[in-house]
């Protein structure tokens, strides 16, 4: 992306974070004045205005020049292919979604939604839940103890599907996927996640054990547990930890990397959040 900055400073940069997933990358940046001359990206593009003002211009599917100006909470969707300018003449704070055309269209088909769809141009609308996903997956990008594969897949899993079904054409083609898993599939994954308890799972592993979508899998598994994928790994963690902490031979931090976590610190913040005590209170409790 081209960007022409009026300030002549070092680094146009007042803060920047950037993360990328297969299929979907995402930034924040507070920025001095610039602009962005016409350009075509490629890839389904979401901006997101934390503070400030920008002007965007773009041609529409119809061929007529939208000029909006968006505040603060404002989305902006362009599909790609189209053409898109904008400039701020003031530091702004903006969230940036890049969506890749065939990851989308992976998840429409994985979730029986038509495969051949367009995107609605959006100029100015908040959405509070497409925000707070994004503000969560750059979070999580960023963090000193991260919850793992798990937990962002099923942030993007989220909030890719929020987009297709707010912001597309895509219809259902079979209708709604209310049905659980099979008893013999629960299973088999209930039983590779207790194998697997301390390497970072990912969705889509699962999914593949399930012999199904991850999102399809996904929805499938919280139906027949009531619960989410990422909350059931960390139930059986928690439930691991209690095991080995009842052999006081065990140094803590080794019961950590056992279960799972990736650090001391992060296995005490979630083990308190499921028992209310710390790993070290809970083993001299029940060492007593």
């Amino acid at each position: 992306m081209q960007i022409e900055w009026e300030s002549e400073r070092e680094s146009p940069y007042l803060f920047r974070q950037a993360a990328e997933w297969t299929g979907i990358g995402l930034g924040r940046a507070r920025v001095v004045p610039g602009r962005m001359p016409e350009q075509t990206l490629n890839g389904h593009n979401l901006n997101v205005s934390i503070a400030g003002e920008v002007i965007t211009q773009k041609i529409s599917g119809t061929g007529r020049l939208i000029s909006t100006r968006g505040s603060v909470g404002n989305i902006c969707l362009t599909p790609a292919g189209q053409s898109l300018s904008a400039f701020w003449q003031a530091p702004i704070d903006i969230m940036h979604i890049r969506l890749l055309p065939a990851f989308l269209k992976k998840t429409a088909v994985e979730n029986q939604l038509s495969p051949s769809f367009d995107l609605i141009e959006v100029y100015k609308k908040k959405d509070p839940l497409l925000t707070h996903l994004a503000f969560a997956l750059l979070d999580e990008a960023s963090s000193d103890t991260p919850a793992g594969r798990l937990y962002a897949d099923s942030l993007i899993q989220t909030l890719t599907l929020h987009v297709l079904k707010s912001y597309s054409t895509a219809k259902s083609l079979n209708g709604r996927l209310n049905g659980g898993l099979t008893g013999y599939k629960l299973r088999r994954v209930k039983e590779f996640i207790q194998e697997n308890l301390d390497h970072d799972l990912g969705l889509a592993e699962l999914a593949v054990v399930a012999g199904l979508s991850q999102f399809h899998f996904a929805r499938a598994f919280r139906k027949s547990t009531g619960l989410t994928p990422q909350h059931y790994l960390m139930e059986r963690r928690i439930e691991r930890a209690k095991q080995l902490l009842s052999d006081d031979g065990l140094p803590i931090v080794e019961i950590s990397l056992r279960t799972g976590f990736k650090n001391q610190s992060h296995f005490t913040t979630l083990f308190r959040k499921f028992t209310n005590v710390t790993p070290k209170v809970w083993r001299d409790l029940n060492l007593a």
